[in-house]
Order: C-alpha cells, then sequence, then structure tokens
C-alpha cells in the first residue's frame, strides 16, 4: 500500500489504531496521510475518486457490499481489496469480571463454536438477510466455491436406488413365478 503512491485517508477517530506500529511504518503514514473531515467522506474518496487507500473491517465491508452500497450500477465493486487479505478484523468481545468461576465455561463454549464454524454460519446468515432486505444484490454461489454436500442432497439418488431394487425384485418374482408353472 506504501508503494502503491495513493494517499492514506483515516478519519481523526482511527488515528489510535494506527499508533501501534514501528517508527518507520509510522512516519510512512503520516507522510502519505490525507486528512478527510469524517469516515465517511473517506469513504467516499476512495469509492468515487479513487485517490485514497482506507482501512476498513472485514465485517462493514461485507455488510456494506450486500446492501448494495460499495456496488456500481452494473454489480461491480467501487472498492479494490488487497491481494494479502485482512488487515483489520471484526472486534468482538465479551466482558467477565476477573477470576469469575464461569470463565473456563464460556471459554470452552466459544471455543467449540467457532471451531465448529457456527460463527461464520451465523456471519453469512446476517449477510444473506441483509442482501435480501437491500433487493440489490442476488444472491449467487460460484461453482468454484465451497459448498457443503450432505447427506440430505443425496436424498432423491437414494429414493431412485429404492424404486430401482424394488422394481427389480418385482422382475425377479415375475420371472420366477413364470417358468416355475
Amino acid at each position: 500500500m506504501f508503494a502503491s503512491g495513493f494517499k492514506f485517508a483515516y478519519a481523526p477517530i482511527q488515528s489510535n489504531l494506527l499508533e501501534n506500529g514501528d517508527e518507520m511504518e509510522l512516519s510512512n503514514i503520516q507522510r502519505n496521510r490525507a486528512n478527510c473531515p469524517s469516515f465517511d467522506e473517506c469513504v467516499k474518496w476512495a469509492m468515487y475518486q479513487k485517490n485514497v487507500s482506507i482501512l476498513l473491517t472485514d465485517k462493514l465491508v461485507e455488510d456494506k457490499y450486500a446492501r448494495g452500497a460499495f456496488v456500481g450500477e452494473n454489480s461491480e465493486p467501487l472498492l479494490c481489496r488487497l491481494e494479502d487479505g485482512v488487515v483489520l478484523r471484526t472486534d468482538l468481545s465479551m466482558i467477565m469480571f476477573h477470576g469469575d468461576p464461569l470463565m473456563r465455561r464460556v471459554n470452552e463454549i466459544i471455543d467449540r463454536v467457532v471451531e465448529a464454524g457456527i460463527y461464520n454460519f451465523w456471519i453469512s446468515l446476517s449477510t444473506n438477510m441483509l442482501k435480501l432486505k437491500s433487493r440489490k444484490i442476488a444472491i449467487v454461489h460460484p461453482l468454484d466455491g465451497y459448498y457443503s454436500f450432505n447427506l440430505y442432497h443425496m436424498q432423491p439418488a437414494f429414493y431412485l436406488l429404492l424404486m430401482g431394487l424394488c422394481l427389480s425384485v418385482l422382475c425377479f418374482l415375475a420371472e420366477f413365478c413364470t417358468f416355475a408353472y
């Protein structure tokens, strides 16, 4: 991002986020900083003027795309993403008192929810609900993406196999009865 030549825009409210780097990165950020009055103005500059770079959390970006706010007239994305991946993650936290006797159990439950993929499922449900409510973007599942394929999807094949088995048993009984007499 530093080598792109674009100015880096962030609102004054986000300045504490960027102060936790090393000296060289902080000087590069300050040298290439574009002053914008608010967060919404920074986003508008990045979307329409395409002259600044901004950092957004992954959940915010997904929600904005689902609502159609970051999508143009022909469903093209108005913002480009970094190829290296996510820089800012969604900050979700649960506050508990220090020494709470339920701390260990709550940590186990959170670990199991995340490891089982339930958290990602909840996020995808909320994103799909936003897409349906906005009525701007059709829900499309690309063929090269991951799709959960389970036995429920195989039900018609098993019913066809069962019908074929029943038909073959009936044919066998009909042949056996006709040749036996």
